[in-house]
Order: structure tokens, then C-alpha cells, then sequence
């Protein structure tokens, strides 16, 4: 028979698996176009500040698959922060062109 802790555990497991797969695909793409101008630094601060708190808990109740995504989750916002940080400028996805030392109209 089952309990309504086991049904907990497996949407419990769901959720965790949707939460972290939910990153992959903006690390994926940060990484191929090697343009992070339009990620927010607050909001992946306070991604990685949230997990951080919500990891303390994680560790202290023993709840170890989602301390695993906790920590997968810290680890991908971290990624897209250093990435942010080395291909921070603002680039059109087709040329590759950086759009910051475009000059203007006047320019031509």
C-alpha cells in the first residue's frame, strides 16, 4: 500500500529533477554563444543565496537528494556568474558581433 510519505518522496524527487534540469539549458547556451550581457547578477546572486540557505537545511534534516540538487543548482548559477563575468559583453547571436563597439549612425 502506498503511504502518503512514499507519494511525497516521488514528487519530492520530480520537483527536484525539474528544478535542476530547469538551469541546464541557459548554462548550455551562455556557454555556446559566449554572451551572458542579459543575465541578471541579483537574480543569480540570490539563486545562489536561497540554495545556500536552503542547503543548511538539507544537510541538517539529512534530506540528501535535495541537498544534491541544492548543490547542482549552486554550481550551475556559479557557472553562469563566472561566465557572465569572462563573456559579459552584448554579442548578435548570428555574426558574433559585439554590439557595444558598434559605433552609431553618425560614425559612418
Amino acid at each position: 500500500m502506498t503511504t502518503l510519505e512514499t507519494i511525497a518522496n516521488v514528487v519530492s524527487m520530480i520537483g527536484t529533477s525539474c528544478g535542476l534540469f530547469s538551469r541546464v539549458p541557459q548554462v548550455y547556451r551562455t556557454y555556446t554563444t559566449q554572451s551572458a550581457g542579459d543575465l541578471s547578477n541579483q537574480t543569480m546572486m540570490i539563486n545562489i543565496f536561497a540554495n545556500s540557505c536552503f542547503l543548511f537545511y538539507t544537510i541538517v534534516h539529512e534530506q540528501y537528494p535535495i541537498m544534491l540538487n541544492c548543490l547542482s543548482v549552486i554550481t550551475l548559477e556559479s557557472s553562469l556568474v563566472y561566465m557572465k563575468h569572462r563573456f559579459g559583453q552584448m554579442k548578435k547571436s548570428s555574426s558574433q558581433t559585439d554590439l557595444m563597439s558598434m559605433g552609431t549612425d553618425s560614425d559612418i
